[in-house]
């Protein structure tokens, strides 16, 4: 049956002469690939350039098969700022990475979605390094793969001061029950606080953050790691290129 529906290009290549297939993350059906036979050939059909990270309307036709055909792809956005700003384009390369190599196929997850359209609205106009662990920590929330942050991993008790973090059991610890973990690494208070706190938080109100770089680092510490052990995926961020 034919369904139309929004779709962020992941990312696209060749097939033989004129078509091209696509990773296509929608808003209904979560990831798909899509198969879009005679783009080269300007089909009318086909009013966009399907550039990555653009965000379009398709109509296709769900199959068993791993790849749909794609009968009509038209622009909605193509965030026309990433062309310029090396920086932005930075984050959003690692924005939609992650969609692709952590979202299953079909898998769907409004939120995931609205998460992203979100991500590059602010994208646009505010801090990018900020911005970039503020998509992370909600999207491993939003996934349901979130670290364990509420209170310690072992004994369940509230955080005292020293707090630590292990990747491989992915969640907070106090200073009693670290013994036998090997990959203990204490977190300053200001991470945690900024942690839980972008988990709750809806966006408008994040950008009243203001953590210490020292923190920025922890943050993204725990996630990369988080994500490379838990996910199976080593993230590609230049965080020189976000300062």
């Amino acid at each position: 049956m034919i369904k139309k529906d929004l779709g962020f290009v992941l990312k696209r290549y060749n097939f033989r002469e004129t078509s091209l297939i696509a990773h296509i993350y929608t808003e209904n059906y979560g990831k798909i690939t899509g198969i879009l036979k005679g783009f080269y050939t300007m089909k009318k059909e086909f009013s966009t350039p399907l550039d990555n990270y653009s965000l379009n309307e398709f109509i296709f036709y769900p199959k068993k098969t791993e790849i749909w055909l794609v009968s009509y792809a038209d622009l909605v956005s193509d965030y026309s700022f990433l062309r310029t700003d090396l920086v932005k384009i930075h984050v959003a390369a690692v924005i939609f990475d992650v969609i692709d190599r952590v979202m299953q196929i079909w898998d769907k997850n409004q939120a995931v979605f609205n998460l992203v359209k979100e991500c590059l609205t602010y994208l646009r106009c505010r801090e990018e390094r900020k911005l970039l662990y503020i998509f992370l920590i909600k999207f491993l929330t939003l996934a349901g793969v979130k670290p364990h942050l509420n209170s310690c991993l072992n004994c369940h008790d509230d955080l005292d001061c020293d707090v630590y973090f292990s990747i491989s059991k992915g969640g907070l610890f106090c200073s009693k029950c670290l013994y036998g973990i090997r990959d203990i690494q204490r977190i300053g208070k200001e991470t945690i606080s900024c942690l839980r706190y972008i988990q709750r938080t809806e966006f408008p109100y994040l950008w009243r953050l203001s953590p210490s770089y020292k923190s920025e680092e922890e943050i993204f510490f725990i996630l990369k790691g988080f994500i490379a052990y838990h996910l199976d995926y080593n993230m590609s961020i230049n965080l020189e290129v976000c300062n």
